[in-house]
């Protein structure tokens, strides 16, 4: 397998970014549900909280390596047979929205913690600071303790991850129709191992 992306194959730069980003991405997804709709405990919600806004600052550094590593290397491989100009288009459309959600919602994410009353140290010392994983604290762009912000950037961070949902079950639909029912190698050449 080699490095760089080439017209026939993925290289396995493009395969990691995409594997490691599309299992944070589900697991971030699940946590965030689970946290916003089932959680009562208190001291659960605040550390399951502070996990993920950690791998949400991942994915957004991971987004930016991925959208650097494309620009390095633009070379991608090509669709098979002959896709029309409308199927070559929303290809593209598809991509280029799953990138732009990609940082999208972690940063409405960060700009909704940070402008939430709980990340005020004066009403609640430390608990709900932007920490990445213990290590070191994001800054604060906002000043906490505006409600109106706090619930435009939740209402961003939300319908963001929902048209991320519908996009990739798009995007895995399609992988599927091209592997099952085309039976071309669109799908092989981005697992490990797969090529053309």
């Amino acid at each position: 397998m080699g490095l760089k992306n080439t017209r026939a194959r993925w290289g396995w730069p493009a395969k990691v970014f995409h594997w490691t980003m599309a299992a944070l991405i589900l697991a971030l997804a699940v946590v965030g549900t689970y946290m916003a709709n089932f959680l009562d405990d208190m001291f659960l919600q605040i550390e399951l909280t502070q996990t993920h806004k950690s791998f949400g600052f991942v994915v957004f550094v991971l987004a930016g390596l991925r959208l650097l590593w494309r620009w390095i290397n633009p070379a991608v491989p090509d669709l098979p047979g002959a896709p029309s100009a409308i199927e070559r288009a929303g290809v593209k459309a598809a991509h280029v929205a799953l990138y732009a959600l990609m940082f999208v919602i972690p940063l409405s994410g960060w700009l909704m913690s940070s402008a939430s009353p709980l990340n005020d140290v004066d009403a609640y010392p430390a608990q709900m600071k932007n920490m990445v994983f213990g290590l070191f604290e994001m800054p604060d762009p906002i000043q906490p303790g505006d409600d109106r912000l706090t619930e435009i950037f939740h209402t961003v961070h939300w319908v963001s991850v929902y048209l991320l949902a519908a996009i990739l079950a798009v995007h895995v639909a399609a992988a599927l129709k091209h592997h099952f029912v085309d039976r071309d190698e669109v799908l092989r050449r981005m697992l490990p191992g797969g090529r053309k």
